[in-house]
Formats: structure tokens, sequence, C-alpha cells
């Protein structure tokens, strides 16, 4: 009986893991990336539950991979910004810190509504 249990046990732990990930996605409270190694602000708050369902934002407005000018991106593909934006501009590609405050900036001043200044998307940690 106590290998049955412990088989539910790991089954159940197993799924939940799963299921974490699948939904891992609507869980993202900030916008950490590992190239900014040397920040001047903390990463910048996103709460992407309140973007995507409350707000009801389509995915390709945020994410996207562009061939023949079509934004051809989908669920199944990886989102990290980071993989495609560096640092730097590179030829094509405007630099991480860049497509950000474009996309993010751009958005928020054309519908009037969330922050915009520096402080407002990168609230300092309450010690």
């Amino acid at each position: 009986m106590k290998k049955k249990n412990m088989l539910i046990l790991i089954a159940g732990l197993i799924g939940l893991f799963i299921f974490g990930l699948a939904y891992a996605q609507d869980d993202i409270q900030s916008l950490e990336h590992d190239i900014f190694m040397n920040r001047e602000r903390p990463a910048a708050a996103f709460p992407h539950a309140l973007h995507a369902d409350d707000l009801g934002i389509d995915c390709l407005e945020c994410h996207h991979i562009y061939k023949d000018g079509e934004n051809v991106w989908d669920e199944s593909e990886l989102s990290d910004c980071t993989g495609c934006h560096s640092l730097e501009a590179d030829g094509k590609k405007m630099s991480a810190m860049r497509a950000f405050h474009t996309n993010c900036k751009d958005c928020h001043l054309k519908e009037n509504k969330g922050p915009y200044t520096c402080g407002e998307c990168h609230p300092k940690k309450k010690k």
C-alpha cells in the first residue's frame, strides 16, 4: 500500500510541475535578463497576466520573429527577448534596452495608460 501511495504522490508532483511550466508565463512579474549585469536600476516591473489576460493585449504586440516582413512568432517558441536583442544594436536589430523602452513606453504613451517614467517601471526594492 505504501508503494501505491508513493507512486500517486510522485505522479501528482510531476503533474503539478508540468502544469506550472505550462502556465509559468502568466506569473512573470519583472523583466529579469542576465545580459543586464551592471544595472543602474532594478529590472522593470511587468505583470504579464495583467497585459495578456486582463487587458487582452495580443501576444504579437510584444513577441515577434520577423520573416519577410511578417511576424511569424507563435507560442511554442521561446520568448526571451535577449535571445535576439543584445546589449548593443546589431545590424537591423535594436539593443535590448531600446527594444524594451520603445515597445513598453510607446504603448503606454499611446494608450495613456501604465507607467512610463524610470521610477514607475523600475521601482526601487523596499528594504
